[in-house]
């Protein structure tokens, strides 16, 4: 009889250590979760930050920038729908003669859901579109924007005054 209670507590006291270990363990991985999730979500932002504040200054060409400006024009009045991605990538594809510009009007629809106005892109990409785009070429791209902005449900006054400014940023006398 001894023996068998002995044996029952030694299987308890096991038992108990175990369930112990078991239970340091889980809460080590939950510490261990919990920085994880810190950590993660600090760098998350950190990234997201970055992004947020660059989307505009990561353009280096300037027909991409040219795609985000239609974009940015057409979202001034009205959120963007199939039909404003259809006009501008007619642009795109017939003005612009670009023939795949389908990673083009991806990237630059991302930009410009970072983008809250259109002047900020004129104010970002007017130099890089002074010292890519010769006075013709400005020209066409101001006519290119102007008729989006026409297509997409008219020419707004507000949409009028962030070309104008656009005029100004690509050297022109309004």
């Amino acid at each position: 009889m001894q023996i068998i209670i002995g044996l029952l507590a030694i299987i308890g006291g096991g038992a108990y250590w175990w369930w112990r270990l078991k239970m340091m363990s889980d809460a080590a991985s939950d510490i261990n979760s919990a920085v994880g999730k810190v950590v993660g979500t600090y760098k998350r932002k950190k990234f997201l930050k970055k992004v947020g504040e660059s989307p505009l200054a990561s353009i280096t060409d300037p027909a991409a920038a040219a795609v985000v400006m239609m974009f940015a024009i057409a979202k001034e009045e009205s959120p963007l729908t199939d039909s404003t991605e259809h006009i501008i990538q007619d642009e795109v594809t017939h003005t612009m003669k670009i023939a795949d510009s389908t990673e083009l009007m991806v990237f630059s629809k991302w930009v410009v859901s970072h983008v809250t106005d259109a002047n900020n892109v004129s104010l970002r990409c007017g130099k890089l579109w002074m010292n890519a785009l010769d006075v013709a070429e400005r020209e066409d791209f101001v006519a290119m924007v102007e008729r989006v902005a026409e297509k997409c449900g008219g020419l707004t006054l507000v949409q009028s005054n962030k070309i104008k400014k656009l005029r100004e940023r690509l050297g022109f006398q309004t």
